[in-house]
């Protein structure tokens, strides 16, 4: 689902519903957003390789260009 479709969808929220996304936004905003991957079954070494293996793709990953795959609606 993409922002604009998010956005739409917001007026047909309840007012219950609607503070649920506000506290949901304030814990991603606030950093609380990490996995816990303990809970998924990796433990301290898994996790080292992983992110060992993962900072190859942090540069083009973070580049402004790449927010297009954000908005990809084949996904």
């Amino acid at each position: 689902m993409s922002v604009a479709q998010i956005i739409n969808e917001l007026p047909k929220l309840t007012a219950a519903e609607l503070q649920a996304v506000r506290r949901k936004l304030m814990e991603i905003t606030a950093g609380n957003s990490a996995v816990a991957l303990h809970d998924r079954g990796i433990d301290e070494v898994q996790a080292g390789d992983l992110r060992s293996r993962l900072k190859t793709f942090a540069e083009d990953w973070e580049r402004p260009e790449a927010s297009i795959y954000d908005e990809d609606q084949t996904r």
